[in-house]
């Protein structure tokens, strides 16, 4: 117990040191950039001058140096005050928390779509290892690595939406999730298919390449564990097929698995910006390019922050979870 105690203690103390580090980094990037936001909020103000323009910069806090600007900023952080908005003049944590579950609703269709597909499609491909469902299985690999996700994404709008009529191209209809239960209460599926259907491109075109990657890791998991002597034996002993393939070797090749989908899912949360902007999804991957495009300092901070804390807590989740998987596995 003290072991693990310690161990999620020097985990969390590594997070935070990451965490200071990326702030840091984007304070110092942020610097480098070329264009000044308050030019860009005088362009609608003709009679803006330029003493107006240096005192604007000054309540903007633009004209620190970069250590007292980062300091100043981490600070603010630890008190959960990411700034304020230069274009929207809200706080920066509101308007993320708002963009927020938009972004996490779509990682979880997405990696559920992924983990549906993949995981029995490894399975199958490692059983009839070099047969056609391998082939298959490995052509489907190469498609989801070599496919851009935005150009999915095109092609799903140009046959799904243009051509076929049956999903709207873009939007967000709130929650499929609460939309479900409504369903279930209600007994009828239009609350939950009304707001499904807007998740279904861009959380596909999100999944195909982690379905890919994951099918394949499975493949190569269960290729491995099926060869070891424990499962020898349980065959040896009679043990049903179906009991040896997901009782003794898939339990034992989730290892691995379980790494690369909380890899995945701290990748997805943090924004998967060009899938949502092809599909104009209101999450924090569009929210940043917009901060971006207006220069909001203040905004592109924060959801940087905010998607480094998210794919640093998803790490430390995977570690602990390693430890519920298998209390062999001994950390450092």
């Amino acid at each position: 117990m003290l072991s693990f105690a310690g161990f999620l203690l020097r985990r969390i103390v590594y997070a935070a040191i990451v965490v200071v580090g990326i702030t840091f980094v984007v304070s110092a990037m942020i610097k480098l950039v070329p264009g000044d936001p308050v030019d860009v909020m005088a362009a609608g103000n003709p009679g803006m001058t330029d003493a107006d323009k240096d005192v604007l910069r000054h309540q903007l806090g633009l004209d620190k140096s970069l250590l007292p600007a980062f300091g100043a900023y981490l600070a603010g952080a630890v008190h959960g005050d990411l700034g304020i908005s230069f274009r929207q003049r809200e706080p920066t944590t509101a308007l993320i928390l708002e963009r927020l579950p938009a972004t996490a609703e779509l990682s979880f269709w997405a990696l559920l779509f992924s983990i549906a597909v993949a995981t029995p499609l490894g399975v199958i491909t490692a059983l009839r290892r070099d047969g056609i469902a391998d082939y298959i299985g490995t052509m489907i690999a190469v498609l989801g690595v070599s496919i851009p996700g935005f150009l999915l994404g095109i092609v799903c709008i140009l046959i799904f939406s243009v051509e076929l009529h049956w999903l709207p191209s873009s939007g967000y209809r709130g929650s499929a999730l609460l939309a479900l239960g409504r369903s279930i209460a209600t007994g009828s599926a239009e609350p939950f298919w009304n707001s499904f259907r807007y998740f279904l491109m861009p959380g596909a075109s999100l999944a195909f390449a982690l379905t890919a990657i994951n099918a394949r890791l499975t493949r190569s998991a269960m290729v491995e564990v099926l060869h070891q002597d424990f499962v020898l034996f349980a065959r040896a002993k009679g043990v049903p097929g179906w009991v040896v393939v997901f009782h003794h070797a898939l339990r034992n090749a989730i290892i691995p698995i379980v790494t690369v989908t909380g890899l995945q899912l701290g990748t997805l949360l943090s924004g998967a910006i060009i899938i949502e902007t092809v599909f104009a999804w209101p999450g924090i991957g569009r929210l940043a390019v917009q901060s971006i495009e207006w220069r909001d300092y203040p905004l592109v901070q924060a959801t940087v922050l905010v998607s480094a804390v998210l794919f640093v807590v998803l790490n430390l989740a995977v570690d602990v979870l390693y430890r519920l998987l298998d209390p062999r596995i001994q950390h450092a």
